[in-house]
């Protein structure tokens, strides 16, 4: 028999030891992937539910004053809590609108945004006789 016939025993559990380390690594890197992209769908989806309820609150036909709203919506299935601050900002009829979304199930704030708003106080009309 000759000696360089083929891999020892010793070299082939290297080989395996290398691969299986190897293989261990893209697994990980595999699954800290998938949890990455969920944590991104869920900040994309609050962002929504930020953009849209500070939209309603901006132009909404009631005057804004200083206080605190909160309220749930549903999205793409999932429930979600959002808490809108309006603060004035030392300006007469200019507020900040700092909104805070999170998922009902968790305690964890996803998403905070800041909107302003200018509104002019209402004009009255006299009318004549």
């Amino acid at each position: 028999m000759r000696k360089d016939a083929g891999f020892t025993l010793i070299e082939v559990l290297a080989a395996l030891l290398i691969f299986s380390t190897a293989i261990m690594g893209l697994m990980h890197a595999g699954t800290e992937n998938i949890r990455a992209v969920q944590v991104l769908e869920k900040k994309q989806l609050a962002g929504i539910v930020a953009d849209n309820q500070l939209l309603l609150a901006l132009n909404s036909q009631t005057a804004i004053k200083p206080g605190t709203r909160q309220d749930g919506v549903q999205l793409a299935g999932r429930d979600w809590l959002w808490k809108i601050r309006t603060e004035d900002t030392g300006t007469s009829g200019f507020y900040r609108l700092t909104i805070d979304v999170k998922e009902k199930t968790s305690e964890q704030i996803l998403v905070s945004r800041t909107a302003f708003s200018a509104r002019k106080p209402a004009t009255q009309i006299r009318v004549e006789q």
